[in-house]
């Protein structure tokens, strides 16, 4: 399968394109694959960035699962 962000084939890709994340108006810059071997998810090698979605993706702000830590869509304020 090839990643729509860098074009690469995800199975073999050394990593993805560095895209910065944004979180609250300001630009993060995205953390890379720091595990032993390839990434479980999205197979990028170690010191690479994973491809969009990957459920290994740690938060730049947080720390956490980028895609469940909320930092990405609870930037609204509540009425």
């Amino acid at each position: 399968m090839k990643c729509d962000n860098c074009g690469r084939e995800m199975t073999t890709a050394r990593t993805c394109h560095m895209v910065p994340v944004l979180i609250g108006g300001e630009d993060f810059s995205p953390l890379s694959w720091d595990g032993p071997g390839r990434c479980h998810d999205c197979n990028v090698q170690p010191g690479g960035y994973h491809h969009p979605g990957c459920d290994a993706e740690r938060c730049p702000k947080c720390q956490g699962q980028l895609i469940s830590c909320g930092c990405l869509g609870g930037d609204e304020e509540e009425d």
